[in-house]
């Protein structure tokens, strides 16, 4: 019965379908934890996400998951809300609870997470943000490319007073997308004003919009936004709004991540589009390969294209800028 119930090849098909068969009439559901004592493989792979409200995580998650579950893999969640004591607690859980693989979108506030997961046994991809090596195994986009292309888009427009709203600089693609943002403005020959960038958090707390209130204060002749995601994108559009703006007519606003490819949305946001899907795709079967193989392989770095998707939040500035 074991060996019919766990798709071993040593007995007649016709037998098995008996078997399987009684198991389905009777409702049987296997033993993991049993069989996890005979293997030593739990068969759960654990998915660490700074902010799983945020709909980019949650629809990476949604795609992550089947391919997975197809493997057979059962998938344990944990959310970090972007603290790094958070995360400890859960690498701590992961590996007390014996998961075979883990994929983590780090907090970054230290080094000390990651290096507890580097010296623990347990095959491991990062997601989205990296620690500036190719020591390990890695899945994300090209986010210079991605802060690039955002504000060459609104140059483009006749923007020269361009804000950046960005993350905590301690995460690598905020780093990145502040790169690609300063190397548009140098190729068209506008000067970089750190003044004009400020740091936000992921999470969109409300003291955040005190902050973009006394920038906008103090920034009158800024006539553009490009924001770090589109969860700081929808939350500048909205200070803009109640603040009596008009959003592209007074300010124009990039995003990034494009999270209205999956949600119907109020504002059509110009964003930066980034490949969720496939992200998803890769780093799930890069984890799949790093469990099964006998040897510890050549960890991947995998860096996806992006592109921008022009919408309804941008547009020329209204007048000519010196």
């Amino acid at each position: 019965v074991s060996h019919a119930l766990s798709g071993k090849n040593d007995i007649s098909e016709k037998t098995r379908s008996v078997i399987c068969e009684a198991a389905e009439r009777l409702g049987y559901i296997g033993n993991f934890a049993a069989s996890c004592m005979r293997t030593g493989k739990s068969m759960t792979v654990a998915i660490i996400i700074p902010d799983i409200k945020n709909p980019y995580f949650s629809t990476v998650l949604r795609e992550i998951e089947p391919v997975l579950f197809s493997a057979g893999y059962a998938v344990a969640v944990f959310n970090t809300n972007e603290n790094a004591s958070l995360e400890r607690d859960a690498i701590n859980a992961c590996i007390g609870r014996n998961v075979d693989g883990i994929v983590l979108c780090p907090t970054q506030k230290s080094l000390e997470n990651i290096a507890f997961i580097r010296d623990s046994s347990i095959p491991y991809v990062l997601l989205g943000r990296h620690f500036g090596d190719a020591s390990d195994p890695f899945v994300g986009h090209d986010d210079k490319l991605g802060g690039y292309l955002a504000a060459r888009h609104l140059i483009r427009l006749g923007h020269k007073s361009i804000a950046f709203f960005n993350a905590d600089q301690r995460i690598s693609c905020s780093g990145d997308r502040l790169d690609g943002y300063k190397n548009a403005l140098y190729e068209a020959g506008i000067e970089f004003r750190p003044e004009l960038v400020i740091n936000l958090t992921t999470t969109a707390q409300k003291e955040d919009l005190s902050k973009i209130d006394e920038f906008f204060i103090g920034h009158p002749d800024c006539t553009a936004v490009v924001a770090f995601n589109d969860i700081i994108a929808f939350q500048t559009i909205y200070f803009l709004e109640r603040r009596g703006f008009h959003v592209p007519q007074d300010i124009s606003v990039v995003g990034f991540d494009n999270v209205s490819s999956d949600f119907t949305l109020p504002f059509p946001l110009t964003s930066i589009s980034v490949s969720k899907k496939e992200m998803a795709r890769v780093t799930a079967k890069a984890l799949l390969t790093a469990i099964r193989a006998k040897t510890k392989p050549a960890p991947p770095h995998v860096v996806l294209p992006c592109q921008i998707l022009v919408r309804d939040t941008t547009a020329k500035p209204k007048k000519q800028q010196p």
